[in-house]
């Protein structure tokens, strides 16, 4: 079980950053939480990430659309650069 442990905590985080960011107005620095969640993406095994990248992809993006009002720059392309590694 513990080899599913660290996909769970990197599908936890990222379905939290979305919800977090779903219709907001303001909200406190994400830097390290998308940070965090690059590194956990970063770190899977390449068949975890084949696996999972289409719907990865699918989060990432309408968690920029419902951030774009909100996001900083510097977080936006951060996720917009994760959003293209998944292209590779």
């Amino acid at each position: 079980m513990a080899k599913y442990d660290i996909i769970f905590k990197f599908a936890a985080k990222t379905g939290a950053l979305e919800g977090y960011l779903y219709e907001r107005e303001k909200l406190e620095p994400l830097d390290n939480w998308v940070a965090n969640i690059d590194a956990m993406y970063r770190s899977l095994p390449d068949g975890v990430k084949d696996d999972i990248k289409e719907e990865f992809g699918v989060v990432l993006r309408r968690t920029i659309t419902y951030g774009a009002k909100v996001l900083e720059e510097e977080i936006k392309t951060k996720l917009n650069n994760l959003v293209l590694a998944l292209q590779e």
